[in-house]
């Protein structure tokens, strides 16, 4: 299940969207007020998340970014806060350093997201995990890290992102 807090662009221009101007000024321009903006209405998403099953509590875990500022684990601490799950920022690992995937071919994405190295440092077998990512373009990345954790013995996987945009 993919969770999206809005649209990147305009649908019918090139354009962004008020989430997409926030994650732009957030993550391309590292502005602090546009990134706590973005994680206060990101928390919003805890309430559509499905309910997990008795037991272990969910954990929330960014996807893995080498890049700076680290948006995802604002947005994923936010999500946490408002009763999504347990916060573990280090939950997921990546050995690999990768590019960003919209400087990525479409049809390269999956062996890039592979090379990446993705892995569970932590236990979670049993667990209902949700990933948070800034922006989706296809779901490459969120894929590939909801693959190791399913192979890892995580429960179920749930993706939430700030925001879907669209190959231009």
């Amino acid at each position: 299940m993919l969770l999206v807090l809005g649209d990147y662009w305009q649908p019918d221009r090139d354009e962004r969207t008020e989430i997409g101007a926030l994650v732009h000024r957030a993550k391309d321009q590292g502005d602090p007020g546009a990134a706590r903006a973005l994680a206060e209405r990101f928390a919003s998403l805890a309430k559509a998340l499905p309910e997990a099953a008795v037991g272990l509590p969910r954990l929330v875990a960014p996807v893995p970014s080498g890049y700076r500022p680290h948006l995802v684990e604002q947005l994923a601490s936010s999500l946490a806060a408002a009763g999504a799950g347990e916060y573990r920022p280090g939950l997921v690992v990546k050995s690999n350093p990768t590019p960003r995937m919209r400087h990525i071919e479409p049809d390269r994405r999956a062996e890039v997201a592979a090379s990446a190295g993705y892995s569970a440092r932590d236990p979670v077998a049993g667990r209902h995990i949700v990933v948070v990512d800034d922006v989706v373009l296809t779901g490459t990345t969120l894929n590939a890290v909801a693959t190791c954790l399913l192979d890892a013995g995580a429960v179920s996987v749930t993706a939430a992102a700030a925001a879907r945009t669209r190959l231009r």
